[in-house]
């Protein structure tokens, strides 16, 4: 009877942290993360993903016995550092996949303020709030192309594997010994520096389009004094925005491409590196 007691506390232990890294990567993943799907549908899809996982993340924890699970919340200390550290990670590898989705909201909305569509502000579906036209629409499109590309299907597939790199239950030993700073600052900078790099490259074409056109509109308000160069530009500069976002979108769909795999091996490296520590 013991022994029945140690082996389910130490399996209700191991489902706990998984379920925690799960939920805490399913903030921020794209698709996972709407506000349109319910929160108990998403509660549910991680509970049924902690279930299968589970008993196979239990023979990589550590130590590989049952007795050593369940000590990992025998105190409220030491509960809280592993339920805390299994839901950072989980954040951080959703945010290595949700780079898609934040880059391309950020394209998105750099290209309606250079449009002047940021004007017209119409409430996102995915976020529930007030984005330009051109943000909501590339942040569809971003996600169709995570769909169309089966992304939701390998990064559930990296995050069950995460186990096997980062054991459930090793995070919190990892935090109480302390993680290097240069790690947690090299993750960081990572993340927000390709979902600025990504919003960038989606934008350029448009930008410098834009631009152009609005060097042209000037020359044209020198050479004729006559026209109103603010009536008829705010309607130049919108076709010719959305003209060269919908010529650049087949470019667009390659790169967020790119973004997905790029994601993925980033996620492998950043596990690597915490259990490296």
């Amino acid at each position: 009877m013991v022994e029945l007691f140690e082996y389910s506390t130490a399996t209700w232990t191991c489902w706990l942290l998984v379920f925690t890294r799960i939920s805490g990567a399913m903030m921020v993943l794209p698709i996972f993360s709407s506000s349109v799907i319910p929160m108990r549908i998403k509660a549910a899809i991680a509970a049924l993903i902690a279930l299968c996982v589970a008993p196979i993340a239990l023979s990589s924890s550590p130590g590989g016995g049952t007795l050593e699970m369940g000590q990992l919340i025998a105190t409220p200390l030491a509960g809280a550092v592993s339920i805390g550290g299994e839901l950072a990670i989980g954040w951080v590898l959703g945010a290595t996949a949700a780079i898609l989705m934040w880059g391309a909201h950020l394209g998105g909305q750099l290209i309606g303020q250079d449009s002047g569509l940021a004007f017209g502000q119409v409430v996102d579906p995915t976020t529930g709030q007030a984005n330009t036209p051109t943000s909501t629409l590339m942040t569809i499109f971003a996600g169709l192309v995570f769909l169309a590309l089966e992304g939701h299907r390998l990064v559930i597939l990296a995050l069950c594997g995460s186990f096997d790199s980062v054991p459930p239950g090793s995070i919190g030993k990892i935090l109480l010994t302390g993680i290097p700073v240069e790690t947690a600052t090299e993750v960081t900078r990572e993340i927000g520096g390709q979902t600025w790099l990504l919003g960038l490259q989606i934008a350029f074409p448009a930008s410098v389009a834009l631009l152009v056109t609005t060097i042209g509109l000037g020359i044209l308000a020198r050479m004729i004094p006559e026209m109103n160069v603010f009536a008829v530009g705010f309607a130049v500069r919108t076709g010719v925005g959305m003209l060269a976002l919908f010529m650049t979108l087949p470019f667009i769909a390659d790169l967020f491409g790119v973004v997905v795999n790029t994601g993925l091996e980033g996620s492998q490296l950043i596990l690597d590196r915490i259990g490296g520590s």
